[in-house]
């Protein structure tokens, strides 16, 4: 099991998920009912994740084909290894661990 997506739109994670469904990898929601907005933290949030390890790239090559440029905040950085937007205060990427680019 691999996660390949993480949002705070349940639907966005959801939408995803169908599209992975038809095409035949095999995938489930985690945190699909944890959206609680008194515990924050990228780790209670809805992720997407694959269930064969074999499927993660692919899964990632079709998934990144179906996402829109998004709007990052002015305090917020998208990481240059795996695109995933992440806090100011975070000094290494949530998702991948590559380390945040120079300003």
């Amino acid at each position: 099991m691999r996660q390949v997506y993480t949002s705070q739109d349940l639907t966005q994670v959801g939408y995803y998920k169908s599209i992975l469904d038809e095409v035949g990898i095999h995938s489930f929601i985690r945190n699909e009912n944890g959206n609680n907005p008194e515990v924050s933290g990228a780790g209670f949030l809805p992720s997407l994740c694959v269930i064969e390890d074999a499927d993660y790239d692919e899964a990632l090559r079709i998934l990144k084909s179906q996402q829109k440029e998004e709007v990052v905040r002015v305090d917020e950085w998208k990481c240059t290894s795996c695109s995933e937007i992440n806090p100011p205060n975070f000094e290494l990427c949530w998702n991948c661990n590559a380390l945040r680019p120079e300003a």
